[in-house]
């Protein structure tokens, strides 16, 4: 039944892409445009009450840039309430970024705010985002924020204009549902877009009679009395006559009157007047029954896949080892770098809003956003190279006897124990490179901290490096060097770092009676090797075969069972955008199935084994001139995939190099994983979704469904007895297709010559070389299994890292020193139990002196864990995600106890 609308809440704003069909800089020249009449017409007409800037604070940085004079101006009209601002920095994507990403934005949204004297307006406002996580409304809840403007994403036929929304852990938040077709704008193209045309040249009667049709209109999905009216759309300038057009509205016979209002004071209203609502859960994907605009575009998820592979490189860098490891090295005596950090996060940031991230702009818009991965990147490199280098100065190392340390740096919650691989430097033309060369050996042992020699694979030599070094105060040097990779079985703490020593063995006679004979020394070797058959290779607890065309068959010595088939190329037509994949009429898909592979070995030893596929594929170099069909004219697709076997890891590491020559097409991996269920797992930001292989039926939406899902590097499959994990680094869209092996489907990239409003630009089909890194974990069915591969996953994107210097040498490149007695092997902190995954390990927003841990719970059950720390606590609360205190955790000298619930985010302040 229609609703009688009694009252109409008419919020202006502007929706601000900051970048899309414009670049940056000219959408900031409309900005500054509409921020100067829009305060000049505030200042001049107090009936002109109210304006919200899209809950976006970046803007308001973009316009003061420009108009520094202008700031009081702005400053009042905001701390009178005129102009509400927050809570986000920018609006962005919400499966194209970690949680921890959209935690941060929100984060800075609030302090921008709180620095202009005002509390950011507390609405999640997502309005135009292409579907919805899982834990948003978790999220929201940590930052007291209750409630949600959404539109994609759902069915999109006269949807209920309020909702219920529950996240993954049980949070709910009223969900204000926009309308499938003028969404955001719908009092906009109601009411002033038809007199566009005519300068916005008002006609009293017309604009009754078009009132009367949004009243109607919308009270086919309003639950209560009165509704919203958004006075505004993409990048719209205010309209200095809508407080006439109100008060002809309210003037007129209509049952319905209209107040300019902020979106703050609706809600309020609203809340005291709905009743009994729908309560949606989890992810909300759908795709769009009815209209255009309200299409959820799933495959943004694989347009302008580098954007993507550089956005999660920096996340990784931030949340792995920048952050935490400035906590150590601050806990150690260093500074914590906190304005520097943060400033990386801003860039980062700035590239998450859903026009960016997801790679639907115009090619100078992505061409920015590289710029802005850089700045994020090297900030990040920096503080980390600054923060290991200080642990590795300093060592109490006054027991220790031999040449060079190597310290390697473990980032991740669970302890190392298994191969690993290391580089670290050797002076030119010594007799170590000497060995290699002459002895097939090398010449110096290996150590762990506590003396026992460690045997050692040699990988690889590079010769004649430049290490350049920078003493503080001093001018830079340099040396040549050779560089040499080695595996080795390694055992490192969690979050915490071990040292190893290298010692030159002692030399051996030179040939006799020559002279220019090389000092060489007994060669220390490591024999063995991997390889069972031509082509079968086995670590322990995977053996690998490698076919003919390049397809690989997996099996689990552990389970005994074997997945058959696995990376097989599957190349279609697609002459979509970046919005979406479109197959052209009849879309020709080639297959590596007939290839013919060529496989070498790089190196194959007891500890670490190298396998390289080298495969060509001939597609079609574009689409045809029709977009009917796919052209006849082919080119040959270089592919080239190395494989990496580690002894008993249960882990193939996989990268693929390709070389794209081709338009208009995507490029995906099969999977065929050979199990017999009905469903499989993804991750998405702080959660693992359930999902079924067979679709909903979507016979007769308008958008046309799309068979791919949103993950964030982590998809499983099993029967119940075994399963297959895929891990993969920046690489989002991946399917499971309802046939008789149950095949994985993950997308590498997609080539699109077609953006809407674009500058002509062929950034999209990404002609240039490509780089993928992704790994197979077959594993058996367990209790614990997913806390397992979550932490497996988390080993594989952050990796070790190492340091190496000669022992005796310090190089000093800062002023942070402290007295060299650092121990050998330590940890920081240690998590118990498994299913606590960690997200952040930071210094506090408000207070140096005090530390945020964040964790989730993985599992659908309450968890009782615990962190312990390498010293005493002080103090240790609770607080939310915008870092208030909650209630007080419980703490026994250097162990804090905590509880999730289950999907729960926990955040724990701690001070030592």
């Amino acid at each position: 039944m229609p609703q009688k609308i009694e009252k109409v809440y008419v919020i202006s704003h502007t929706h601000w892409d900051r970048e899309w069909y414009q670049d940056f800089q000219g959408y900031r020249i409309r900005l500054i445009y509409l921020i100067d009449e829009l305060i000049d017409k505030m200042e001049q007409d107090g009936a002109y009450r109210h304006f919200m800037m899209d809950g976006q604070t970046i803007v308001l940085d973009d316009y003061l840039d420009i108009r520094p004079e202008n700031r009081e101006r702005l400053l009042k009209l905001i701390q009178d309430g005129r102009i509400s601002i927050g809570p986000w920095y920018v609006m962005p994507d919400e499966f194209l970024v970690s949680g921890e990403s959209l935690i941060r934005n929100l984060q800075i949204g609030h302090r921008r705010s709180r620095s202009f004297g005002v509390q950011p307006m507390k609405s999640g406002y997502i309005t135009d985002i292409f579907g919805h996580n899982s834990q948003f409304p978790q999220i929201l809840q940590g930052f007291e924020i209750n409630n949600a403007v959404l539109f994609r994403g759902f069915y999109g036929d006269a949807d209920a204009s309020e909702m219920w929304w529950e996240g993954a852990d049980g949070s709910r938040v009223l969900g204000l549902k926009l309308d499938e077709d003028r969404s955001y704008g719908d009092f906009y193209f109601f009411i002033r877009w038809p007199f566009a045309d005519r300068e916005f040249q008002y006609d009293r009667e017309e604009l009754i009679t078009r009132a009367k049709a949004m009243l109607d209109y919308k009270s086919k999905r309003a639950t209560t009395s009165i509704i919203a009216g958004f006075d505004g759309v993409d990048h719209i300038e205010i309209e200095p006559q809508l407080p006439w057009i109100l008060e002809t509205l309210n003037e007129a016979d209509l049952d319905a009157k209209f107040e300019h209002c902020s979106l703050a004071e609706y809600v309020s209203a609203l809340r005291g007047e709905i009743g009994e609502l729908r309560i949606y859960q989890g992810e909300q994907r759908s795709p769009g029954f009815n209209g255009v605009n309200n299409w959820v575009l799933a495959n943004v998820l694989s347009s302008r896949i580098h954007l993507k592979m550089n956005n999660q490189a920096c996340e990784v860098l931030l949340e792995k080892w920048a952050e935490p490891w400035g906590v150590f090295t601050a806990l150690k005596g260093r500074s914590y770098p906190k304005t520097l950090l943060a400033k990386a996060w801003e860039y980062l940031i700035q590239n998450h809003p859903h026009d960016s991230i997801c790679g639907c702009s115009i090619d100078q818009v992505h061409r920015d956003m590289l710029y802005r991965f850089d700045q994020s990147r090297l900030i990040a490199e920096g503080m980390v190279r600054e923060q290991l280098l200080f642990i590795s100065n300093h060592h109490g190392l006054s027991d220790i006897d031999g040449d060079q340390i190597i310290t390697v740096f473990n980032a991740s919650q669970s302890p190392i124990d298994g191969v690993i691989e290391v580089e670290f430097a050797i002076p030119t033309l010594s007799d170590a490179v000497a060995t290699m060369f002459h002895l097939g050996g090398t010449s110096f042992r290996l150590y762990d901290h506590e003396g026992n020699e460690i045997p050692y694979q040699l990988l690889e030599l590079s010769k004649n490096s430049t290490r350049m070094w920078r003493p503080y105060r001093d001018i830079p040097y340099s040396e040549q060097v050779d560089r040499c990779r080695i595996a080795f079985q390694a055992q490192v703490p969690s979050y915490g770092y071990a040292v190893y020593v290298t010692q030159k063995k002692p030399l051996t006679n030179p040939g006799p009676g020559d002279y220019h004979a090389p000092t060489l020394t007994a060669p220390v070797r490591l024999l063995g090797f991997m390889r069972m058959t031509a082509n079968t290779w086995e670590n322990g607890r995977l053996r690998v075969a490698v076919l003919p065309n390049g397809t690989i068959d997996v099996t689990d010595v552990q389970t005994g069972r074997c997945y058959s088939g696995l990376l097989l190329l599957e190349d279609e037509a697609d002459i979509g955008e970046g919005w979406n994949h479109v197959s052209p009429v009849t879309n020709e898909v080639f297959t590596s199935y007939g290839s013919s592979a060529q496989i070498s070995v790089v190196y194959d030893g007891p500890l670490q084994t190298r396998i390289r596929i080298r495969t060509s594929i001939s597609i079609p170099h574009a689409i045809h001139p029709q977009e009917t069909r796919r052209s006849e004219v082919v080119v040959a697709m270089e592919v080239t995939t190395f494989l990496e076997l580690r002894k008993n890891d249960p882990i193939l590491r996989c990268r693929t190099v390709i070389n794209n020559r081709a338009r208009d097409h995507r490029l995906r991996l099969l999977f065929p994983s050979g199990l017999q269920t009905e469903h499989f797992y993804t991750s998405t930001p702080f959660d693992y979704v359930k999902r079924n292989i067979q679709p909903p039926d979507y016979t007769g939406y308008m958008e046309k469904a799309r068979d791919v899902v949103p993950h964030q590097g982590i998809l499983t499959i099993d029967d119940g007895r075994c399963g297959l994990a895929i891990y993969s680094k920046g690489l989002y869209e991946a399917a499971v297709r309802n046939d008789e092996l149950r095949t994985v489907a993950l997308t590498l990239f997609r080539s699109t010559g077609k953006e809407v409003l674009s500058d002509g630009g062929d950034g999209g089909q990404l002609l240039t070389e490509l780089e993928f890194h992704y790994a197979i974990s077959p594993f058996a069915v367990t209790e614990s299994h997913t806390s397992r591969l979550w932490h497996e996953h988390q080993q594989f994107v952050a990796g070790i890292r190492s340091v190496d210097r000669k022992l005796g040498k310090v190089v000093y490149e800062s002023l942070q020193r402290r007295e060299a007695d650092l121990s050998l092997s330590h940890s920081f902190l240690q998590v118990s139990s498994a299913e606590l995954i960690v997200s952040a390990i930071k210094v506090s927003e408000e207070r140096n002196d005090s530390y945020v841990i964040r964790l989730f719970n993985i599992s659908d059950e309450y968890v009782e864990g615990s962190i312990t720390f390498d010293r005493k606590v002080v103090s240790a609360h609770y607080v939310n995600l915008d870092e208030e205190l909650q209630t007080q955790a419980s703490f026994t000298e250097d162990v804090v106890s905590v509880a999730a619930k289950a999907k729960q985010i926990i955040s724990i302040q701690i001070s030592f």
